[in-house]
């Protein structure tokens, strides 16, 4: 999506206005920005926020289109490198790139190693589960069973809540590349349910071929709500200021519930990925 059709922007609040109050270090990666003009973003996949279409390559998606705007606004190219969640706090740490700008769930673990840049949104997480499930799962507390298996990708947020949620449970963590590749295990058997974030089942679901075998676990029941944004290498103070601005610019804007209604209309990446 264009965000510069819904509304005008006057390039002031990034770059001229932060210069105006004081100047800004050398060594800071908003200087290093304005010199090379290009920004380094690391993104995973997870749809709908950050995801590659499959015929060009193209990453796509909310937290993408958000991280477009902030460029074409400063004036500066991107450079996407392709991380995987259980990589994504260390490449971040070593410098492979300037923010992590994939859909990056708080909590403590991940910032005890990296700053959080102030959040878009939050979202819960709920499950798919087999419509012929034949654990009797029925409530959230159910899951909390050694005799439960949870499909979850390997150092993803749904990792992390999970066990610390459901510390009976055990869980088959995944190495992928999508968050869809977590739900085949469901499917076939191997695990009782997968854990996604909810906005992602709910895209899921919208396929007739995975309805027509997997269901919400807990409608309306979501849980592990948290804080969802961009996060930046601690000692960078400038650098988070800027993109803290940024977000609150998004914010005033509405900009996140737009993109994301307009992602919900769009043709179905699960349905591209299944052809």
């Amino acid at each position: 999506m264009q965000l510069r059709k819904l509304f005008c922007i006057a390039p002031v609040l990034l770059f001229l206005g932060a210069g105006a109050a004081h100047a800004q270090s050398e060594t800071s990666t908003l200087g290093k920005i304005k010199k090379d003009g290009v920004m380094k973003v690391c993104y995973a996949q997870g749809s709908p926020e950050s995801y590659k279409d499959p015929k060009t390559g193209e990453w796509l998606g909310v937290f993408v289109d958000l991280a477009n705007e902030l460029a074409t606004w400063a004036k500066v190219k991107i450079q996407p490198v392709e991380v995987q969640w259980n990589t994504a706090v260390l490449a971040l740490k070593r410098g492979d790139c300037d923010f992590f700008g994939s859909s990056f769930v708080y909590n403590a673990p991940r910032a005890l190693e990296v700053n959080f840049v102030t959040p878009f949104r939050s979202k819960g997480l709920n499950a798919i589960i087999r419509k012929d499930n034949k654990k009797n799962i029925k409530k959230i507390e159910d899951l909390n069973n050694p005799n439960v298996t949870i499909a979850v990708g390997l150092g993803s947020r749904e990792y992390e809540t999970g066990k610390r949620l459901f510390p009976k449970a055990k869980f088959l963590a995944l190495q992928i590349n999508s968050d869809v590749e977590t739900l085949p295990p469901t499917q076939r058997g191997d695990a009782d349910v997968t854990i996604l974030p909810i906005i992602n089942i709910n895209w899921w679901l919208q396929i007739p071929e995975n309805a027509a075998w997997g269901q919400m676990a807990f409608p309306g029941e979501d849980f592990g709500n948290a804080p969802v944004g961009w996060a930046v290498r601690y000692g960078d103070q400038e650098w988070k200021d800027f993109l803290d601005q940024y977000v609150r610019w998004v914010q005033a804007n509405d900009l996140v519930k737009r993109t994301y209604d307009e992602y919900m209309a769009k043709t179905n990446p699960f349905a591209k990925k299944q052809q």
